[in-house]
């Protein structure tokens, strides 16, 4: 007598190829690390006054891609990325890609790369009304990825799997075609998903520059003789270590948590500097 399954299949989809592929690719890369607590105590509070004055929520995810632009901008070397063995491409206007997570058709939620361009031009404003017009987009799930390619969708598990990632691998030496694809700056935010829970997010990084966004921390402080309850957002810092030294990395995320602690652009969420 045969025993009852306990188990299901679930097809594997190109989608989930594409990205096991582009992973692999993308663990290869020299990288390093900086795993920061950044008082946010603040800018919550300006955050949630504004919503209760104007109706407006800001998103925080664009806030923090404005403080993060403001920081590139004064050094540019997080906005390039390497041609060859020899050059470096350094961008001047700065396009930096955010993982929202839009409902497909059937109502199945996915993860979704977009790129908000020019980012140093814009208000949070701007950037939160463009984040949420995404956000609101209905997708076939094959667009998660190909954008809606059936053709290419058909034919890339056909592919042997060392072509398919060394195709990925050479995409990844073209700055100006990852620029199109994939911006010059990452962020990718798990906030919402780990509300009351503490800790970092440590992701796969294909830029010289990618930011994760972990959870929040309420800590108890005394300050001058009084307690007072301060949230810290865990913020982690991925760096093409090819491209920047650690002196340079430590600076940038120091003006980064100064940024985003001294609130900037909040006073005015409609300032495009």
């Amino acid at each position: 007598m045969k025993s009852p399954k306990d188990y299901h299949k679930r097809k594997f989809s190109v989608n989930r190829q594409i990205l096991a592929d582009y992973n692999a690719v993308a663990a290869s890369f020299s990288r390093i690390q900086g795993l920061i607590e950044t008082d946010v105590t603040e800018a919550l509070k300006i955050i949630k006054t504004i919503e209760k004055k104007d109706g407006y929520k800001v998103s925080f995810t664009a806030w923090v891609a404005k403080c993060i632009s403001k920081a590139v901008s004064e050094d540019k070397r997080l906005n390039s990325y390497r041609k060859g063995r020899r050059k470096i491409i350094v961008f001047d206007k700065i396009d930096i890609s955010i993982m929202v997570e839009i409902t497909t058709k059937e109502g199945k939620q996915v993860p979704f790369n977009y790129v908000v361009r020019d980012v140093e031009s814009k208000s949070v404003k701007e950037i939160s009304d463009e984040i949420r017009a995404v956000q609101q987009k209905k997708i076939e799930e094959r667009e998660q990825l190909t954008r809606g390619s059936s053709k290419f969708s058909n034919l890339y598990l056909l592919i042997p799997g060392f072509i398919r990632r060394g195709a990925i691998k050479y995409m990844l030496t073209n700055p100006f075609r990852l620029r199109k694809l994939i911006g010059t700056v990452g962020i990718t935010s798990l906030g919402k998903f780990v509300k009351n829970l503490s800790g970092w997010a440590v992701p796969f990084a294909d830029k010289t520059l990618t930011v994760a966004l972990g959870g929040m921390k309420k800590v108890v402080c005394e300050i001058e003789g009084k307690l007072q309850t301060k949230e810290y957002l865990c913020v982690t810092y991925m760096m093409n270590h090819d491209l920047v030294d650690g002196a340079p990395a430590a600076r940038f995320i120091s003006r980064c948590t100064e940024l985003m602690e001294t609130n900037y652009c909040l006073g005015d969420i409609e300032k495009t500097e």
